[in-house]
């Protein structure tokens, strides 16, 4: 604050002092009062943010407690379901069975519309009855063919894959055999697939009847029955490019990159591959009994894991998708719950068995040139796609047609010259001997004019003496060397003109003989590589099936047109 000065002189001073001091007090309250309202604005407005995010976060925890308790409200009216507790049973009997414990059978009660206990009644009892003798009771042969009819009514697919996968996992081979010829009868995409698609589980199917799993007969069966759904002459431009292309590059990989002699010699060997040992026996893998004191029989050796048709990895996981799919009654609460919490699981759409992995077309294909497919199944593609295969070689040999002129381009002087076997272009080099020409271009000396200058630069110095002028005579001797000299230095500069022209061509013409051969060479090489790679189409036609009396080549996109 401002001091009011005591040493004012008059009035007026010492009041002007004062009033001054008291301005400076008003303008420092000001401020001050103008700092402490900005003070009291940012508290409030940081204090409106922080009730802000206070009410937020309330509303997002007030948001989860209604969705968990909607979510569990829900999940107590899906307990309360007949079918959620059929679910229950038969998932403890099959988890303790897979666990090699004795499953308390209380019988499953049958829920109307719902397919899956009347299967697991029908099927699960005959598997315990096989792995614990003491649970034999019952009448379970009469039951199973009941209850199986009663399922197949109500979803014969379903039933069918699950009586499939509780005989692949528990080892009961009248379900296997029976379940298998079924489900090679239904359609290739199993009802649930998009169209045109297989279905991954029909594809399991369809792997291990080929390796023989199933025994002969389904594996008769998927080969017919691949054979009406196969139809070469249905496949589009992109699909035939994409065989095309599967021949002409087989056996490349990041770091090689196969002639087209090299992958259809090594296709040839793809094709030729014997089965070994393993493969040619396709017995399924069983499940160990478990006897009523918990020890596991004597079942004879191990079979290997690495055997497709022996891995029930992907059975097991069909039993449990079917197990645990809702019934279509419960499927409304389960998506509910779904949309409340997608963590919790349940979804109808995360089965993998229903999941499309290709057309048959496609699955052929990549059957047929996968080197680590299993030799079986590479022959039922072999015999299927054979047609096609077959069809595309010819069109492979068509594309390769005679040999074309190789031309090598030689450029020099901003020209180009066109070389072949038969060589040059005469017309082009001519432009190129041209511009060589005009670069080197230097016009020599006239002899003759030369010698006449000097002569009468001499004339003139004999005259200059006959008249006694001698410093005129000594002036036109000396003019005689000027125009000899002037001749021999021009002469020597258009000589290296003309070397240097003479070299620039000779160096051209060189290029133009290395490019002959060359063109020659690769001429040559081109046509060794025609007659190899039409060998090599010839041997690899020889080892294909032989081609069957109809007429799938007379189709247009077997032929190579468009389908």
């Amino acid at each position: 604050m401002a001091r009011v000065s005591q040493w004012n002189w008059s009035d007026f001073t010492q009041e002007w002092s004062q009033t001054q001091a008291i301005n400076d007090l008003d303008d420092e309250l000001a401020a001050e009062r103008a700092a402490r309202r900005r003070q009291m604005e940012d508290a409030r407005n940081r204090f409106e943010q922080d009730l802000e995010q206070v009410d937020s976060k309330l509303d997002s925890v007030s948001g989860r407690i209604e969705a968990l308790l909607a979510w569990t409200e829900l999940r107590f009216q899906l307990i309360e379901f007949d079918e959620y507790q059929a679910r229950k049973e038969i998932r403890n009997t099959v988890r303790a069975l897979a666990e090699g414990r004795v499953p308390l059978l209380r019988g499953f009660e049958d829920v109307p519309g719902y397919w899956l206990p009347s299967a697991a009644a029908a099927v699960l009892p005959l598997v315990v009855r096989d792995r614990v003798p003491t649970q034999r009771t019952g009448r379970p042969f009469a039951d199973l063919k009941t209850g199986l009819e009663t399922a197949r009514e109500r979803d014969a697919v379903r039933t069918e894959l699950f009586s499939l996968a509780v005989g692949r996992c528990f080892g009961q081979p009248a379900f296997i055999d029976a379940a298998a010829l079924r489900l090679l009868a239904e359609p290739a995409d199993l009802g649930v697939a998009e169209p045109g698609q297989v279905a991954r589980g029909w594809r399991t199917l369809w792997e291990q009847a080929a390796l023989g799993a199933f025994g002969p007969g389904p594996k008769e069966q998927i080969a017919a029955l691949l054979r009406e759904r196969f139809d070469p002459g249905a496949l589009d431009e992109e699909a035939l490019a994409a065989w095309d292309d599967a021949v002409e590059r087989f056996g490349a990989n990041d770091s090689h990159q196969p002639t087209r002699t090299e992958a259809l010699a090594a296709l040839q060997a793809h094709f030729a591959e014997e089965p070994g040992p393993a493969a040619a026996t396709g017995a399924p893998m069983l499940a160990p009994a478990v006897t009523p004191a918990g020890e596991t029989p004597d079942t004879g050796p191990e079979p290997s894991p690495s055997d497709p048709a022996r891995d029930d990895t992907a059975w097991r996981r069909y039993l449990q998708e079917l197990i645990e799919e809702p019934s279509p009654a419960e499927l409304p609460l389960v998506r509910q719950m779904a949309e409340l919490d997608p963590a919790s699981g349940g979804r109808d759409d995360d089965r993998s068995w229903t999941a499309p992995v290709g057309t048959v077309a496609d699955l052929l294909r990549r059957d047929l040139f996968d080197p680590a497919a299993p030799i079986p199944l590479r022959r039922l593609a072999l015999g299927l796609a054979a047609p096609i295969l077959r069809a595309r070689l010819d069109h492979l040999e068509a594309s390769i047609g005679t040999t074309e002129t190789v031309t090598v381009t030689v450029r020099r002087r901003g020209e180009l010259i066109h070389v072949t076997k038969d060589g040059h272009d005469p017309e082009q080099f001519a432009a190129v001997e041209r511009r060589v020409d005009q670069a080197f271009a230097a016009a020599a000396p006239s002899k003759p004019l030369t010698i006449a200058f000097a002569s009468v630069l001499g004339l003139l110095s004999v005259s200059m003496l006959v008249i006694a002028q001698w410093f005129a005579a000594v002036l036109f001797a000396l003019g005689v060397v000027i125009p000899l000299w002037r001749y021999r230095t021009d002469a020597a500069k258009a000589r290296k003109g003309d070397e240097r022209r003479d070299d620039q061509l000779a160096e051209i013409r060189a290029a133009l003989l290395t490019a002959r051969k060359d063109a020659e060479s690769r001429e040559r090489a081109e046509t060794e590589r025609g007659i190899a790679t039409r060998r090599a189409l010839a041997d690899l036609r020889e080892s294909l099936p032989a081609e069957p009396d109809s007429g799938a080549l007379d189709a247009p996109g077997a032929s190579g047109g468009a389908a």
